[in-house]
């Protein structure tokens, strides 16, 4: 007998596999008639069970009679799984890492290796997780344990494959399908969603594409960060109703606390932080809201994709996504302890390796889809859905508008003139063109004013001189950091190190910053 012992998800295609599989789900809940779908699934195609489903999930069956445990994950990684090997030969496993602190053999130990890692990218990308022996089983992968020990295995593999044959007429009206098809199943008929809605084409075509009835947007007294102009125009056009998030400096520090324990990995990503305090608000004022994660990594949206010379230099160029936030020199120079054997060069070349088969365009999408995606992005939403009680819901992640750009050639996506050429395409129907064609302005937020303001880094400047600082960093390095970007004196060396490249200041002196305050939490704290 198979038993589901664990699962979160999104089932789109429920219909058809209650049909295929032959089960009843009427007048059940969707959380219901979905545990009753993937063990269906399980049952039938076993560890193949996730090519049949459209949908997000993190599932582990048991099978009762030889005690199996088989852990699986969907294709994008837009929902979570964490395993651990206890050292009596255990697997724990669970949809958040804080499921496994309190079962029996779980030591929680920091894997030191990965700060560089963080402070690289201001992620953690891949299977680990900052917590030695934590994993992540891998989109599309699974883990089986039992009489064998510990299996990881794939059912599905990252591959692009271009279609030569169609126009961009084309893709845009097979875009304009799959998004009706996506906004069809996504919700059911009793549910009532509302949408995130900033200044941009994704969330625009979002809501112009579904029956949202009001677009909330992120916004800040400083209105040189809001979109907030915008996306009350979009709303108005569109005849939806609008409502701007106000997100304040105070209420942005009180939260990180509570944003890291939810998060339970550092991550220096301000917009999610924000991101975060804006969905506390919006749960006081609804429960279902649509964001538009993937549209950028499926359709290269960043505008790092319009820059492919930088990569036809040398013969083994190294992408490290979508954002890179220290280089491994500045590591080196804050870290105390900084592993040769692991630099984020060789993971992040190994992560692309798959996607030099193709074009500059597609390699690097690859490599974001394998690394910062689901890593960043869809990591962020998860934990930002779990933390505030918010059902966040991605109508782009949908596996028949993924199928669509695994088969659009680049040429469709990028060019010299813009980004996302099909999407925008698809939009500018129904949408006005000057929002169809506005340019990305990636969701800003005044974090670096905030951050030079004494109101508000009376904080950082204890952390900065805190034990957990003293563990893990240079003190003389994090004095110089702070003093140059608050405006200070600081020795020769930074002051040719950094001149004319105080820009990335901030970002160093937030990413520390997190780090130390996640690992109080995490380490100091939860240990009294």
């Amino acid at each position: 007998m198979i038993e589901l012992k664990a699962y979160q998800g999104l089932i789109r295609n429920y219909k058809q596999l209650a049909d295929q599989l032959h089960v009843d789900v009427a007048g059940c809940t969707r959380h219901e008639r979905e545990k009753r779908l993937m063990t269906a699934a399980y049952e039938a195609w076993g560890d193949q069970m996730g090519l049949h489903v459209n949908g997000q999930f993190g599932a582990v069956f048991c099978d009762t009679e030889t005690g199996e445990l088989f852990c699986v994950r969907d294709v994008l990684g837009a929902e979570l799984l964490f395993y651990y090997e206890t050292a009596d030969g255990r697997l724990l496993y669970g949809t958040q890492i804080s499921d496994l602190f309190d079962q029996p053999g779980f030591v929680r130990d920091l894997n030191e290796d990965l700060i560089q890692f963080y402070l690289g990218l201001s992620y953690i990308p891949g299977e680990e997780t900052l917590f030695k022996g934590v994993y992540k089983v891998e989109p599309g992968g699974f883990v089986r344990f039992g009489e064998n020990g510990l299996e990881r295995g794939r059912y599905w593999d990252l591959a692009f494959d271009p279609d030569e044959t169609k126009t961009l007429d084309d893709w845009a009206d097979a875009l304009s399908d799959a998004m009706d098809e996506s906004m069809r199943d996504i919700c059911d008929a009793d549910e009532q969603p509302d949408s995130f809605l900033s200044g941009g084409v994704d969330s625009s075509y979002m809501l112009a594409k579904s029956r949202a009835r009001t677009g909330f947007c992120a916004v800040y007294a400083n209105q040189e960060a809001s979109e907030e102009a915008e996306a009350r125009a979009t709303a108005d056009y569109l005849e939806r109703g609008f409502e701007g998030i106000e997100v304040t400096p105070e209420e942005f520090f009180a939260t990180l606390d509570e944003f890291l324990l939810a998060y339970e990995q550092p991550t220096s990503d301000a917009a999610g932080l924000s991101l975060y305090c804006a969905c506390k608000q919006v749960k006081q004022r609804t429960d279902l809201c649509f964001s538009g994660e993937g549209a950028d990594e499926f359709f290269a949206g960043y505008n790092g994709y319009q820059n492919t010379s930088r990569f036809e230099k040398g013969s083994d160029p190294v992408y490290y996504g979508a954002t890179q936030a220290m280089r491994a020199l500045d590591q080196k120079h804050y870290l105390k302890r900084y592993c040769k054997a692991r630099p984020v060069a060789d993971f992040m070349r190994q992560r692309g390796a798959g996607g030099r088969a193709y074009d500059t365009v597609s390699w690097m999408l690859y490599t974001d889809l394998r690394s910062y995606f689901e890593g960043s992005i869809l990591f962020n939403s998860t934990k930002i859905s779990r933390g505030t009680g918010l059902d966040i819901r991605m109508p782009y992640c949908d596996l028949r508008i993924f199928d669509i750009a695994l088969h659009m050639p680049s040429r469709f996506k990028v060019d010299a003139t813009g980004n996302k050429l099909a999407l925008r395409k698809a939009a500018s129907r129904v949408l006005p063109k000057t929002v169809a064609y506005r340019k990305k302005l990636g969701f800003p937020v005044p974090i670096r004013d905030w951050l030079a303001d004494s109101a508000y880094n009376g904080d950082i400047r204890r952390a900065f001189k805190s034990e957990a600082a003293a563990k893990f960093f240079e003190q003389k390095e994090l004095d110089a950091l702070l003093s140059m970007f608050l405006g200070g004196k600081t020795n020769l060396w930074h002051k040719l190190r950094y001149r004319g490249n105080t820009g990335p200041l901030w970002r160093r002196v937030w990413s520390i910053y997190v780090f130390i305050r996640w690992y109080e939490l995490f380490f100091q704290e939860a240990a009294k």
